[in-house]
C-alpha cells in the first residue's frame, strides 16, 4: 500500500557531491591492469574467414565477480572474428591504447589482441560487423585522430564498440572494442574485450533486512518553482513486495567510482528514502538520490555514513525513476525539473 503524506518543506543539508563518470579513450587505470590478459607475441594465421564463435554466459562456478569478468573477457577476445587474410601479431607500437574505454572504475577485466589485415580500415570493420558472434550488437562507432601520435590528416582511425547483454547483478558492461588504423597498404587492428564487474557490497552497506516500510520524500533544492511543489507528494510504501523490490534495486547499485570528473550544475534536488521496521520505529537507513549534478546517492545506515552509490542502474535508468515506477506514484513536477 502507498500512503500519501503532506509535502515536506524543510530542505535537507547538501549531501556530499561527487564527480560524474564518463567514458574515456585512454589507457585503463593501473588498478585494472592486474586483470589484463595480453595477447602473446609471435605470429599466427587467422581463423578461416566466415568462422563464427558463440559467446556463452559466464559460468556461475567462478569464485568471485572479478574471476567471472576475467573469464568472460577471455571468451570475448577469443570470439573476435578476424577478417580474411588477417595475421595476429604481438603489440603494435602505434596502438598502445584502446579506441574506447569503460567508465572510470578499477573493477574491469580486459583482454587484448593485435592484428594486421589486408584492406582499408572501413572495409575491415564492415567485415567484422557482418561476422559478429551471436549475441553482440553494435553499441557505438566513431572516427577521428588517434592518440598518442595523431597526424594532420583526419580521420585516421576508426572504432566500433560491440556489446553483449549484461549479466544482472554480476557483469554490468561486456564490450568488444575494435580500433582500426591505416598501416601502409594494410590495416592495423587492436581488439579489446572489456568486462566491468559489480563488486559485492558488504552486508553493512545494504538495507537492513528488518526494513518493512519506506517513506519517499521530494527535496526540491535551490532552484525549484514553489507554486509547483504541491504537485509532488511524499508517500510511504508498506506493501512487502514493493518494499522488497525497492530494497533489491538499491542493494544492486554500484559504488560511485573514484576519480575527478566534470559534473552538471547541482541545485541539491533529490529524492529522500527513509527505511523503518514500523511507522513509529527508528530510522534503519536513509538515502538521498540526487537529481542534479553527478547523480550520486548518499547513504546512511544505522546512523553511519556509507560509501556513496551511483544513481544509475545497469539498464541506464535512474534510481529515482525506478522507485516511482515500483511504487506506482507519479511526480508531475520532478524535483530536478527546469524552472
Amino acid at each position: 500500500m502507498t500512503t500519501p503524506l503532506a509535502p515536506l518543506r524543510r530542505h535537507l543539508p547538501l549531501p556530499h557531491r561527487l564527480p560524474l563518470p564518463r567514458f574515456v579513450a585512454a589507457v585503463l587505470p593501473a588498478a585494472a591492469c592486474a586483470a589484463v590478459v595480453l595477447a602473446g607475441c609471435g605470429t599466427q594465421p587467422a581463423a578461416p574467414a566466415g568462422t563464427q564463435r558463440t559467446i556463452q554466459q559466464p559460468g556461475a562456478a567462478a569464485a568471485s565477480p572479478r574471476q567471472r569478468a576475467v573469464a568472460d573477457a577471455a571468451r570475448i577476445i577469443a570470439s573476435f572474428p578476424a577478417p580474411p587474410g588477417a595475421v595476429r601479431t604481438g603489440l603494435i607500437a602505434s596502438l598502445t591504447a584502446p579506441g574506447m574505454g569503460p567508465q572510470a572504475t578499477p573493477d574491469v577485466a580486459t583482454a587484448t589482441q593485435w592484428w594486421r589485415a589486408p584492406g582499408r580500415p572501413q572495409a575491415v570493420l564492415a567485415w567484422i560487423r557482418a561476422h559478429l558472434p551471436p549475441g553482440f550488437s553494435v553499441a557505438s562507432s566513431g572516427s577521428g585522430a588517434y592518440e598518442p601520435t595523431p597526424s594532420v590528416t583526419l580521420p585516421e582511425s576508426w572504432t566500433d564498440m560491440f556489446a553483449l547483454p549484461p549479466v544482472p547483478g554480476v557483469l554490468t558492461q561486456r564490450w568488444l572494442v575494435v580500433l582500426a588504423v591505416p598501416d601502409h597498404s594494410q590495416t592495423a587492428i587492436r581488439a579489446d574485450a572489456q568486462v566491468v564487474w559489480l563488486p559485492a557490497r558488504p552486508a553493512a552497506e545494504r538495507i537492513p533486512p528488518g526494513a518493512r516500510i519506506v517513506t519517499v520524500t521530494p527535496v526540491f533544492g535551490l532552484n525549484a518553482v514553489k507554486r509547483l511543489e504541491h504537485l509532488d507528494r511524499a508517500f510511504t510504501v508498506t506493501d512487502p513486495a514493493r518494499v522488497a523490490r525497492i530494497t533489491a534495486v538499491i542493494d544492486g547499485l554500484t559504488r560511485f567510482p573514484p576519480g575527478t570528473f566534470s559534473c552538471p550544475a547541482d541545485f541539491a534536488a533529490a529524492m529522500r528514502l527513509t527505511f523503518r521496521a514500523s511507522a513509529s520505529g527508528p530510522v534503519l537507513a536513509r538515502l538521498s538520490a540526487d537529481y542534479d549534478g553527478c547523480g550520486a546517492v548518499s547513504v546512511s545506515i544505522g546512523g553511519r555514513d556509507m560509501p556513496a552509490l551511483s544513481g544509475y542502474l545497469a539498464s541506464g535508468d535512474r534510481l529515482t525513476q525506478r522507485i516511482l515506477a515500483i511504487a506506482g506514484v507519479a511526480w508531475p513536477y520532478p524535483p530536478g525539473g527546469a524552472t
